[in-house]
């Protein structure tokens, strides 16, 4: 069995996406709120993990709809299981960073606890080759240097300013916004 990055989520510690103290610091409704959806939008949640924020995303979507996709098969099956009864949410595997959509057919973009796993890999590429012109995507991330019980260790997180140079570096605009995240930092990424 390969070693597990030590950058990723272990698929094991799933029930912590899901635990009632995770909203307390890391609301679902106010990241859904920082979309600023009208209704009709595809949302591409990458790296949904169990499709806590996907659930929350496609209620706000009567007229579009939300593709969840995970790079874990372990992920994935979470979502098979929660997304089941939901129309308008498909979860999906995808494998070396590759969404089978067009060029520009997501209209945001959730990228939640995932910019430091995706260090040195192709996702930002991707997320740039997927978002609209008039779209962005939501950058959400665990901030270095706040005290906290959970989350991964300072040396794998990206600082603001970091964090924003690392998506200028893709294509990016990065405006940084605030969510009131007591342990994360918020960036919207328009393309350039």
């Amino acid at each position: 069995m390969p070693e597990r990055d030590p950058k990723k989520f272990d698929p094991s510690r799933a029930h912590l996406l899901d635990s009632a103290d995770r909203d307390r610091y890391l609301p679902t409704a106010t990241l859904v709120e920082l979309l600023a959806l009208a209704g009709d939008e595809l949302v591409v949640d990458y790296g949904a993990g169990t499709g806590r924020v996907t659930v929350a995303a496609a209620a706000a979507l009567p007229d579009g709809r939300v593709l969840a996709v995970d790079e874990s098969e372990e992920m994935l099956a979470h979502l098979r299981q929660r997304l089941s009864d939901i129309p308008n949410a498909e979860p999906l595997l995808i494998a070396g960073d590759q969404v089978p959509l067009g060029a520009g057919a997501a209209d945001r973009i959730l990228a939640i606890n995932l910019l430091h796993e995706v260090r040195g890999e192709g996702a930002l590429t991707e997320m740039r080759r997927l978002v609209a012109p008039d779209g962005f995507v939501l950058v959400v991330d665990w901030e270095p240097g706040r005290k906290r019980d959970s989350g991964p260790p300072d040396e794998l997180l990206y600082s603001r300013d970091e964090a924003a140079a690392e998506l200028e570096a893709h294509g990016f605009e990065a405006e940084q916004v605030d969510g009131g995240f007591p342990f994360h930092l918020a960036l919207i990424a328009r393309s350039k």
